[in-house]
Formats: C-alpha cells, sequence, structure tokens
C-alpha cells in the first residue's frame, strides 16, 4: 500500500491540492465553480447557512498558543465532537451516526506546524459539498487482515486499509458536484489510515507531537495510544485546557455568537406573542422549536414558568412567569431570559422587576476587562439589596457562552468541577443571569448575551424590557 505520510506530507491547504489548485478554501464558489451552498445537505452543522456565512477557521490561535505555553504542553488533541469541531470546523458524519471514535483533532504548539483533521473517509464528501476552512485532513478507512491481530505483539504494526470506494475508469459526464467528491476520492484512494486511532498516530506524527507531551479532552486518547505502542507520547488531562482557549473568541466566533443571539431572542418573544391561557408547557416548547427553526436555529431547550414548569401546570392570569430560552446555529448557542406575565402584572411582581432591571442597569455600567466575576456579582447583590425596602435580591451569575451553553473554564487541581472567579477579557461573550424562584410564588429572570470588549461590552442582541406583558 503506498502510505501518504511517510515521508511527511505536503504542508499545504487541505483544498489547495484539490482540482490542481483552483479550489478555494473559502468564498462563494469551489469545486468547478459550483455554488458552495447547493449542496449543503443535513450532515452540515445546523440549517443551510445564508449567503453571509463565515466558514473561516474557528480557533483564536494567539489564545490557544498562549494558554499551550502557560501550561507547558506541545500541543493539544480533541476527542470529545465540541473540541473537534472547534478545532476542526467540521462535525463528522461518523459522529452522526453515534460512533464512538469517530474523529480526532490535532493542534501543535509550534505555529510552523500543521493542525489536522481525522475524519472517515465517507466524510470527504461532505467535507467538499461545503465552504469550510480546514485543518489538512487524514481520511481513514478500515482495517485489513484484522484476523491476525489477536497476537497482541503486533498491535504496534498499522494494518493495510481497505478502501471501499469505487473509482470510475472515466469522469464523462460528472457533475461540477460529482467531480469534486471524485478529486478528493482519488487524492486518498490508497492512502487512507486503517482506523481513526491509526490517523490520530499519524496527525502526532506529522504535527511533530509523537515525542512531545499533549493535553487530551479524553483521556481515552492515552489508552489508544498506548495499546498502539505510541509510549514516546505524554497524555495529560486537557479539557480544562480546551475551555481556557474557548472562552476567549476569535472574530468568527463572535460573528457566529451574534448571529445566534439575535435569531434566539426573536425565537423567544415571537414565541411569547402566541402565548393564551391555558396553554401547558408542551404547547410553549413546540412554539419555541418552530419560531427557532423559522430563523434557521435549532432549539435546545426552554425553562418556562419556572425552573421545573408551570406552578399550576398552564398558563394562567397574574402569574411571575420566567423563560430562559436556549438555541444553536453552526452550534453556537444563544442565551436569553426574561420575566412574563399574562394580564396585568401584580405589584409585588412589578417591585421585583425594578431591582432586576437596576441589578442590570448595574452589572452593565461596571462589567469590563480586568473585573473579577466576584467583584460584579458583590456590587450587584450590594446595589439590589440597597434599593430594597425588605432587603430582596436574585443570584447573579456571569458565565461565558459559545460552542457549550457554559464554555468556561473551572479550577485546576481538584477531583472535582468548581467554578473559578475568572477575570473578564476583551472578546469573551457571555450572560450576566438574574434568576429569583420562589415557590408558592413564581419566578423571575433577566439575562442577554453581550461581548466584552477594549473599554466595556456591547450587546449581542437587543436589550429589550425585561417584562413581557402578555
Amino acid at each position: 500500500m503506498t502510505n501518504p505520510f511517510e515521508p511527511p506530507i505536503e504542508r499545504r491547504d487541505f483544498f489547495a491540492g484539490l482540482a490542481g489548485g483552483a479550489a478555494s478554501a473559502l468564498g462563494a464558489t469551489m469545486l468547478g465553480g459550483r455554488e458552495a451552498h447547493a449542496n449543503w445537505g443535513l450532515i452540515a452543522p445546523g440549517p443551510i447557512p445564508g449567503e453571509d456565512f463565515d466558514g473561516r477557521s474557528l480557533v483564536n490561535k494567539p489564545r490557544a498558543y498562549e494558554v499551550m505555553e502557560q501550561e507547558g504542553i506541545d500541543g493539544i488533541v480533541a476527542l470529545n465532537p465540541v473540541n473537534v469541531f472547534y478545532l476542526g470546523n467540521y462535525f463528522s458524519y461518523e459522529l452522526q451516526k453515534l460512533r464512538a471514535i469517530p474523529s480526532f483533532a490535532v493542534m501543535p504548539r509550534d505555529p510552523d506546524k500543521p493542525s489536522f483533521l481525522v475524519v472517515a473517509g465517507s466524510d470527504l464528501w461532505f467535507i467538499a459539498n461545503g465552504d469550510r476552512e480546514h485543518p489538512e485532513i487524514i481520511p481513514y478507512g478500515s482495517p485489513g487482515g484484522w484476523e491476525n491481530y489477536s497476537n497482541p505483539e503486533l498491535w504496534s504494526q498499522e494494518p493495510e486499509s481497505r478502501n471501499f470506494s469505487r473509482m470510475p475508469d472515466s469522469t464523462e459526464g460528472f457533475t461540477e458536484i460529482e467531480q469534486g467528491w471524485y478529486e478528493l476520492e482519488k487524492r486518498w484512494e490508497s492512502g487512507k489510515a486503517a482506523s481513526p486511532e491509526w490517523g490520530l498516530v499519524h496527525a502526532l506524527k506529522e504535527a511533530g507531537l509523537i515525542d512531545g507531551k499533549i493535553a487530551v479532552d479524553d483521556m481515552r486518547v492515552a489508552d489508544i495510544l498506548n495499546t498502539l505502542g505510541q509510549d514516546t507520547v505524554t497524555c495529560v488531562p486537557g479539557d480544562n485546557t480546551f475551555r481556557k482557549i474557548r472562552m476567549v473568541k476569535s472574530d468568527v466566533e463572535i460573528k457566529h455568537m451574534r448571529t445566534i443571539a439575535r435569531a434566539n431572542q426573536d425565537a423567544c418573544l415571537a414565541m411569547l406573542s402566541q402565548i393564551e391561557v391555558g396553554m401547558t408547557k408542551a404547547d410553549f416548547d413546540g412554539l419555541f422549536m418552530v419560531e427557532a427553526a423559522k430563523r434557521g436555529a435549532k432549539a435546545m431547550w426552554i425553562a418556562s414558568g419556572t425552573i421545573g414548569g408551570f406552578r399550576h401546570g398552564t398558563v394562567v392570569e397574574g402569574q411571575a412567569m420566567m423563560v430562559d430560552a436556549v438555541s444553536q446555529i453552526n452550534y453556537y448557542h444563544g442565551d436569553f431570559g426574561r420575566t412574563w406575565c399574562v394580564g396585568e402584572p401584580p405589584k409585588e411582581l412589578q417591585e421585583r422587576i425594578r431591582l432586576t432591571s437596576i441589578a442590570r442597569e448595574v452589572a452593565h455600567d461596571i462589567v469590563g476587562p480586568g473585573m473579577k466575576y466576584s467583584e460584579l456579582r458583590n456590587t450587584v447583590t450590594a446595589a439590589v439589596k440597597k434599593a430594597s425596602a425588605t432587603g430582596w435580591t436574585m443570584g447573579v451569575g456571569p458565565h461565558t457562552v459559545g460552542l457549550q451553553h457554559t464554555d468556561q473554564a473551572y479550577r485546576d487541581g481538584l477531583p472535582f468541577v468548581v467554578g473559578d472567579d475568572h477575570t473578564f477579557q476583551e472578546n469573551m461573550t457571555l450572560t450576566i443571569d438574574l434568576p429569583q424562584g420562589e415557590i408558592g410564588w413564581g419566578a423571575t429572570h433577566l439575562e442577554d448575551l453581550i461581548v466584552i470588549t477594549k473599554d466595556g461590552y456591547e450587546p449581542l442582541a437587543t436589550m429589550s424590557e425585561p417584562l413581557v406583558v402578555l
């Protein structure tokens, strides 16, 4: 079998080799000039993107290099789908089939070394359909002659890769789309790795990490490498490493966050405009799913009434109701919270909304780079207590939002997850949760997505009224 990884593959953008270098990794067209969006399909992450979709790499590279330097590691390896998507800008077909080990992504600390995306051969066609920037690709097939590997002494030797694709003798009559598929298949016709695990080994060699120290977001990676005899690699737990990197967004990510913030908020408010007395939580959820889909988003969840649902089982008049709506576009999360009431809001609700509004105003007056979470929380809590005749207050919970609803890092050096007292940094995207719930009364909530700027913050959507009266 011809092995394209020995000697190392040519250092080039993955798409540069397609169609004699004529295909572009980015832009409105690729693969022979066909429209990139025309054949996106359900495999893509989320609905078909609009004309303003930005397919550039998601990774905040300066931040990634900084964190890797701080942690004394030579590179990072992703198996968690969230992090594979972050590094690779692709959500694999095999993952959607719930394969246990569908794909990997590898990024070295050395900026002169390439990053890699390890995917199944079946992913190549879908990659050709899109308009996303990718690391270099290492596809895998399936191992041949696997019967011999009942002998563990052979496990450090890669089996031959079986390729099930049938390559035609002629490309005559191919559509432009099929031409793109063919070119990718032809490039890797006899050069796929035997399995995703062996694809990872190739990626580590090509990235200069086979003798290095790597942070991995899933410690199965260490077991995989040891089983295959690759004991020169040192693996350390790296879930928090990825979180530290992803907390500070690249400009591409901020664009994605702005898109979903607006769509999610609009979907939630459109859903609220249709609420009627007597509706159930299921009715409520269904409306949100429809309104999110209308805006190209995928509804993830929506808390309504209280965190546990409607106190009376259905929508009733004159009750304090909260809503916390979360949906996705391109796997980036929108997060939006408000209080709502059918009919005239009772005086106690009006007073709590007044205090909640004060909390938001104080928080947004002071938030900015250099402030710690605890400082914001303490200042807002003190301001609300001072403004309340009864000392009433609500929770104050800042948290970053991105590829996960809460994507911030936790404290290092503990055997369990505990939130850290982070310092706000420029290009963090986050909300400041202001919830309050009380059994026997109801619930209030307020949150908006913002991005931290050099001098303070900017809203990612619209700072609408905290109380929606229906």
